[in-house]
């Protein structure tokens, strides 16, 4: 049995297994017969529900204690193994069952206290096989799941069983869950309720023709099951496109609000696991990051962008005023109206080399200029209401605070809308205020202009190295701050146009600023610097050439650090190699052994 992962969108994952000469994808969905209904013809794994015949006979018990019988199917691509459950709340010993198929399946209960006992470690498909009751338990579900998904790593696959339905399933995937099956399809038939993703119907319920799905629109028999089995694939294939996109999460937001119990577990999640989340985020993604609810100030980006802020980004040096700004619905902001708007008035002032323009916004809190144009602050939208719910406004004094506590100013002019001011007046007390009614009425860039006159002028006149200062704050914010002063030394020279600038460092090239990724590209020359930090390491085999890209297989080392779309380098016998963009992280580097781990960039 392999495994290959071709995309990742957090703990969601697309890709192939390949068992038996076969190939399926992955997120997919087991069909089981029942005795009057066939899985469907596009079912890939299924399962044969048949009591009569004493051979081969597997079994779930599914919460409401009904058994479901599994046939071993012949003509199937796989099939699963026995299951036995038992509740959460049993002791330990009875979930350390030795139920399991010896080649590549293994079968494992949670309980309340979280701990899964594995016994068959070289298995690649876990089942955890009390879900079902597990489920309605938003605490000890999540638990169970993540621990479970930790446990058994990257290279295996998740099963969970008697689950899924259209209305939960993107939230299942989301969570890292690589096959569910059709057990609540047909409970849900044969107690009569048809199942949409926005929710169910009972069938003396449900209005004529408010679906027009193939099942729906005949008079065959198990219309009910049909349609179910309909809105299932559907849905599957909506989540699949949704991962391959970058846009899983935007899916399970819409489908989590017909129910308190799927928003519960989303809220959870994003609440207590963050560093579940964070290390299979993403660094950079060609998505914009949708910011519609009040638990996004809690997403895993997100929360990593602010610390970041705040544990490896440092002001430009000669700055000495801070200019707040509100923030704009264009990305990056300086391409703005508004804030065009703002740089002639900060232009005007003539000594603009003191000044430093920071965006206050939600839910990223602080946006230095200089980190516009990195992920997610460079494409994030946000609904605009001018009102602030308490989680951002406790937010965003927090960063606010923090950052003034480590980035020191001789003054803070403040040009944000009144609903901001308010909160900025409890976190910095002394604060030059200049908007009047709207930030870009005539009346206050006026006033802004005529205040940074007045304060920029007591100051000695600085030329201001605006492209240098912005590569150095990226290099911060991007590999920390004793690594960026190596790559952007005081003496660097940077050519090119912004933002396709070239950092060069005594005649030679160290890094360039990609516009796509809004980060840095390091050369060889930028590479060894990495090297000497030994920061953001990948070891690869001895016998491993490069041919555009590194595979997992060829990987002996990475460093556990590494995200989706970092900056490595790529050592081979202890030498530098090559260096490249992850497309794993380190933790999964090490751990598959098939796919793309690293796209290469430059090689020796």
């Amino acid at each position: 049995m392999k495994v290959e992962i071709k995309y990742r969108d957090g703990p969601a994952r697309y890709g192939i297994l390949e068992i038996n000469e076969k190939k399926v994808e992955i997120p997919n969905i087991m069909f089981v017969s029942t005795k009057l209904s066939k899985p469907p013809d596009y079912a890939s794994i299924v399962g044969s529900l048949n009591p009569k015949d004493n051979k081969e006979i597997i079994q779930v018990q599914s919460l409401g204690n009904e058994i479901f019988q599994y046939k071993i199917n012949k003509n199937a691509d796989f099939t699963i193994p026995a299951i036995f459950t038992y509740p959460a709340s049993m002791p330990s010993y009875f979930h350390q069952s030795d139920i399991s198929d010896e080649k590549h399946w293994c079968i494992v209960s949670g309980n309340k206290e979280g701990h899964i006992y594995i016994n068959n470690r070289n298995a690649k498909i876990f089942t955890l096989a009390n879900a079902p009751y597990l489920f309605p338990k938003s605490e000890i579900f999540l638990k169970n799941i993540i621990l479970l998904r930790e446990k058994i790593g990257y290279g295996s696959l998740l099963h969970l069983p008697a689950v899924a339905n259209p209305s939960n399933l993107s939230l299942l995937v989301y969570l890292g869950i690589d096959i569910v099956d059709s057990i609540s399809l047909i409970l849900a038939a044969k107690k009569g309720f048809y199942l949409f993703p926005d929710g169910y119907y009972h069938k003396n319920e449900i209005p004529e023709n408010l679906c027009s799905c193939p099942a729906c629109r005949s008079s065959k028999d198990n219309r009910i099951l049909r349609h179910n089995y309909n809105m299932m694939i559907q849905e599957m294939i909506r989540v699949k496109h949704a991962i391959k996109t970058g846009k899983l999460r935007e899916l399970v937001e819409k489908r989590i609000l017909i129910s308190p119990h799927l928003v519960e577990k989303f809220r959870i999640l994003h609440s207590r696991y963050y560093n579940y989340l964070e290390k299979r985020a993403a660094i950079t993604k060609n998505s914009a990051l949708i910011a519609v609810y009040r638990n996004a100030i809690e997403y895993p980006e997100v929360v990593r962008f602010r610390r970041r802020v705040i544990e490896r980004y440092r002001k430009p040096k000669n700055t000495r005023i801070l200019l707040l700004l509100p923030c704009s619905s264009k990305k990056p902001y300086s391409f703005s109206k508004s804030h065009n708007l703002f740089r002639r008035a900060l232009l005007s002032a003539g000594n603009h080399g003191v000044v430093h323009e920071v965006i206050v916004t939600s839910p990223l809190g602080v946006v230095p200029r200089e980190l516009e144009i990195v992920y997610p602050a460079n494409s994030y939208d946000i609904p605009i209401t001018g009102q602030w719910y308490a989680e951002e406004k406790e937010m965003i004094k927090y960063i606010l605070r923090k950052y003034i506590k480590i980035n020191s100013y001789d003054v803070i002019i403040s040009h944000l809308p009144e609903a901001l001011n308010d909160i900025v007046q409890e976190v910095i007390p002394d604060v030059i205020y200049t908007n009047y009614d709207h930030p870009t009425s005539q009346k206050s860039l006026e006033n802004l202009s005529r205040t940074l006159k007045e304060y920029t002028g007591k100051y000695e006149r600085i030329r201001k190295q605006r492209f240098k200062e912005t590569l150095r704050c990226i290099a911060q914010y991007q590999f920390g701050r004793d690594i960026a002063e190596e790559i952007i030394p005081d003496g660097c020279k940077v050519e090119g146009r912004y933002p396709a600038l070239r950092a060069i460092v005594n005649g030679k090239q160290i890094a360039s600023l990609s516009e796509k990724r809004g980060l840095l590209s390091l050369t060889i020359e930028g590479g060894k610097i990495l090297v000497s930090k030994k920061r953001s390491l990948v070891k690869v085999d001895r016998n491993v050439k490069v041919k555009g890209s590194i595979l997992a297989v060829g990987i002996d080392d990475a460093d556990a650090d590494i995200r989706v779309g970092d900056e490595v380098v790529i050592l081979k016998e202890d030498n530098l190699y090559a260096v490249g963009v992850a497309r794993m992280n380190g933790e999964e580097m090490v751990d598959a052994t098939r796919g793309e781990a690293v796209r290469v960039r430059h090689h020796l």
